[in-house]
């Protein structure tokens, strides 16, 4: 569609060579073509943003299983210290934080955190390690990172569709306003250049009259 019209513009390009303003629209007109490449980044990333999937899964999974080991390790020091506040905290298998809600896992996983931190001296006694609450808290970065990408990608996606919009508002604006106009001097002395250049304007117009065709 564009791509037509520019193509033409290429293939005459000796005929406008002192032309400067047919040559700047040109040039603004090869951009916003380039711009608007259904094969660009850009716009596969406005149609297909990029999807977590099966990696936030294997994330909740290893968070559930850090999780689990430090909430073992509390619940019998729970139990040893007769402290039924830090039995409630720590009361939780694998399965069970495996099948909490996202943000619920978080708030959870934070906690025994939070809880293990605060009684890391006598957790050293069941061989719980500095590492292994800094494996817990990676677990729970990594995750929270992964929740905040779906996110992030709709909203890069909307972003770019609102640009391409922009892009293509543009590129239409340029030809009916400058190029239509400046190749009314080329009807008369090249009439081949200028009826190349309306048939592949004609594209454009029936392509944007059509529901299911792109103006590219």
């Amino acid at each position: 569609m564009l791509q037509a019209t520019l193509a033409v513009l290429d293939q005459h390009a000796d005929l406008y060579a002192t032309n400067q303003a047919l040559g700047k629209a040109h040039d603004e007109l090869a951009a916003l073509v380039a711009a608007l490449d259904p094969t660009a980044d850009r716009q596969r990333n406005a149609v297909t943003p990029a999807q977590p999937g099966a990696v936030k899964k294997q994330t909740k999974q290893l968070l559930a299983q850090r999780a689990a080991e430090v909430a073992a390790a509390l619940l019998a020091l729970a139990d040893e210290q007769d402290d039924i506040r830090l039995h409630t905290d720590a009361d939780y298998t694998e399965k069970q934080l495996q099948r909490q809600p996202d943000n619920d896992l978080l708030r959870i996983g934070a906690n025994l955190h939070r809880r293990a931190t605060e009684h890391a001296q006598p957790l050293a006694r069941q061989n719980v390690t500095p590492q292994e609450l800094q494996d817990l808290q990676a677990a729970l970065d990594a995750f929270r990172q992964e929740l905040t990408t779906p996110r992030t990608a709709v909203a890069t996606g909307k972003a770019l569709k609102q640009q391409i919009s922009t892009d293509l508002r543009q590129a239409n604006n340029l030809l009916r306003n400058r190029l239509d106009k400046y190749l009314l001097r080329y009807q008369r002395p090249q009439p081949a250049f200028y009826t190349a250049y309306q048939s592949a304007r004609q594209t454009i117009n029936t392509a944007a009259r059509s529901p299911k065709s792109s103006a590219v």
